[in-house]
C-alpha cells in the first residue's frame, strides 16, 4: 500500500483493465461479426451462382445444343463455327457480370470451352469438384484467395481477383423445354460447367465495415475509460480527504489520550510540589527581611532561594494550567485593552532587552471570552516573541475585522522565525527550542484560544521573523 492507500491503486488498475478488456472483447466481437457477414455474403453469392449456372445451362441447351444437334447431328466444339456460336451464347449471359472465368469440361476432365481461349483442350485445369459433379453431386463450391483474411484486414485496397468463388455445376438437358420428354428421374450429365466469380468488392466492403465497427468500439471504449478515470480521480480525491481527516482525527485522539494521562500525572505531581514550594518561598522571603543587614553571602543565597522558588512556582502553575484548563467565561472582552495590559506588565523587560512595540490596535474589538485567560495567552505570545529575538528587536501588533465578522490579531517579530521542524511541533506540549523552559507556553495559548472557539496559526512573515495569528469568531450578544 502506498501513501494514497490500496483503494486508489485498485481504482486506477480497474480503469486500465476495463479499457484493455473492452478493446479485446470489441476486437473479438468485430471479427465474429465480420466472419458472420462473410458467411452471409458467401451464402448469398452461392445462391446467385447456382441461379446463374442454371440459367447458363438452360441457355446453352436451348440456344446451342439443340440447334447444333438438329443442324449437324452432333456437337463438335472442334468446329470453329460451333465454338463461336457457343461463345456468343455464353458471352451474352455474362454481359455486365463480375465473372472471372467460365469453363466447360467433358467426362475426361478436358477443357472444352473457356472464356480464355488458351485454356481450351487442357487436361490439367480440373479441380476436386469436377469429378464429384460427374459422380452425381448437384454442385460444388470453392473459395479461392491470394492472401489470408487476416492480411486482407490490414490491406488498404484489395486487388481484383483477391477473393474468388468457384462454382461447379452439371451441364444437363433442360427438362422444362417444351416437347422434351425425359423418362425416369436420372438426368444424364453432358458435361460440367465451372463459373468463377470475383468477390473482392464484397470482401472489401465487409472489411471496411469491420474497421468502422472497430473504430466505433475504440471511441466508445476511450470515452468510457475517461469517464472511469474521472470517477476514479474524484473518488481518489474524496478518499484522500477522508483518509487525511481520519489520520488527523486519529492523531488528535492519540494526542488527547496521551495528554490526558500525562495531565493526570503532572497535576498530581504539581499539586504535591506546590505546598512545600510555597513554604520554601515564604520562608526565604521571611529570612531575607529578617537578615537584611547581615552577611552579604548569606543574603545572596537567600535571595537566590526565593527567586528560584518563584520560578518553580510559575512552572508548577504552567503545568497545572495545561493539565487542568478551566472553562472560560463568556463575557464581553475588549481585546486591545487586554493586550495593552500585557504590554504594560512586560514593559520593563522590553526596555531592558531594547524591544520596541509597534501597535496598530483599534480602539475596540469585542469578543466573547474570559479576560484573565486571554491576558495569559497574549502575555505568553509577547513573552515568546521577546525571548525569540534574544536582544534588540521589534514587535508589530495589528488587528482587523474580517468581512465575515471575525476578529483577527497578528503578532510579528523581527527574530529568526520558526524552523521547518519547530513550526510543526511548536504547539506540542514540552517541545521547546530554548535551553530553559517547560515547552508549555504555546500549548497553553493554543488551549486558551481553542476554548474561545478561536484559531491559532503559526507561520513565518514574508520579511522575516515569526508571525502569530489569532482568529476569534464573531461576538454574539447576550439576550
Amino acid at each position: 500500500m502506498d501513501e494514497h492507500g490500496l483503494p486508489f491503486n485498485l481504482a486506477k488498475s480497474f480503469s486500465y483493465i476495463t479499457l484493455v478488456l473492452i478493446l479485446i472483447s470489441s476486437f473479438i466481437l468485430t471479427l465474429f461479426i465480420g466472419r458472420t457477414m462473410i458467411s452471409m455474403i458467401l451464402e448469398s453469392q452461392e445462391e446467385y451462382a447456382l441461379l446463374l449456372a442454371d440459367n447458363i445451362n438452360r441457355q446453352i441447351f436451348r440456344k446451342f445444343t439443340l440447334p447444333v444437334t438438329y443442324a449437324s447431328g452432333r456437337v463438335a466444339l472442334s468446329d470453329p463455327a460451333q465454338y463461336k456460336l457457343l461463345d456468343e451464347v455464353i458471352q451474352s449471359q455474362l454481359h455486365g457480370l463480375q465473372l472471372e472465368t467460365v469453363r466447360m469440361y467433358d467426362e475426361h476432365y478436358t477443357v472444352l470451352y473457356s472464356t480464355d481461349p488458351k485454356e481450351v483442350r487442357r487436361t490439367d485445369m480440373y479441380t476436386a469438384g469436377i469429378p464429384l459433379v460427374f459422380e452425381g453431386k448437384p454442385h460444388h463450391f470453392d473459395v479461392l484467395s491470394t492472401i489470408s483474411y487476416a492480411r486482407a484486414l490490414v490491406t488498404p485496397q484489395l486487388k481484383n481477383g483477391t477473393f474468388l468463388l468457384r462454382t461447379v455445376f452439371p451441364l444437363t438437358i433442360d427438362k422444362d423445354f417444351k416437347g422434351l420428354r425425359v423418362h425416369g428421374e436420372a438426368v444424364p450429365v453432358l458435361g460440367v460447367l465451372e463459373v468463377i466469380q470475383d468477390l473482392t468488392s464484397s470482401y472489401q466492403s465487409t472489411i471496411r465495415a469491420q474497421w468502422m465497427m472497430i473504430a466505433g468500439f475504440l471511441i466508445s471504449a476511450l470515452i468510457l475509460f475517461f469517464l472511469i478515470q474521472l470517477v476514479a480521480s474524484r473518488a481518489e480525491e474524496t478518499l484522500s480527504r477522508r483518509m487525511a481527516r481520519n489520520r488527523q482525527l486519529e492523531a488528535q485522539l492519540h494526542q488527547a489520550e496521551k495528554l490526558a494521562s500525562m495531565g493526570r500525572v503532572v497535576a498530581s505531581i504539581a499539586h504535591e510540589i506546590r505546598n512545600p514550594l510555597g513554604i520554601i518561598r515564604s520562608s526565604s522571603e521571611f529570612l531575607i527581611r529578617r537578615h537584611k543587614s547581615e552577611d552579604a553571602v548569606q543574603q545572596a543565597m537567600l535571595t537566590a532561594i526565593y527567586d528560584e522558588s518563584c520560578r518553580l512556582g510559575t512552572t508548577v502553575n504552567d503545568f497545572l494550567d495545561y493539565a487542568r484548563p478551566r472553562t472560560p467565561r463568556k463575557d464581553d472582552v475588549n481585546v486591545p485593552e487586554v493586550i495593552n495590559k500585557a504590554m504594560v506588565f512586560l514593559e520593563g523587560e522590553f526596555q531592558r532587552q531594547q524591544v520596541v512595540i509597534h501597535s496598530s490596535l483599534g480602539p475596540s474589538l469585542i469578543v466573547k471570552g474570559d479576560a484573565d485567560l486571554l491576558y495569559r495567552a497574549f502575555y505568553n505570545i509577547l513573552a515568546n516573541a521577546e525571548q525569540a529575538m534574544n536582544g534588540p528587536g521589534e514587535i508589530f501588533i495589528d488587528s482587523r475585522l474580517s468581512a465575515d465578522g471575525h476578529t483577527v490579531i497578528t503578532f510579528r517579530d523581527t527574530g529568526p522565525g520558526f524552523s521547518p521542524e519547530a513550526i510543526e511541533k511548536a504547539t506540542d506540549p514540552f517541545f521547546t527550542t530554548k535551553d530553559s523552559g517547560t515547552g508549555l507556553g504555546l500549548p497553553i495559548v493554543q488551549t486558551i484560544i481553542s476554548s474561545h472557539d478561536g484559531k491559532l496559526s503559526l507561520s513565518n512573515a514574508s520579511g522575516g521573523g515569526a508571525l502569530v495569528t489569532v482568529n476569534f469568531p464573531p461576538a454574539v450578544s447576550k439576550e
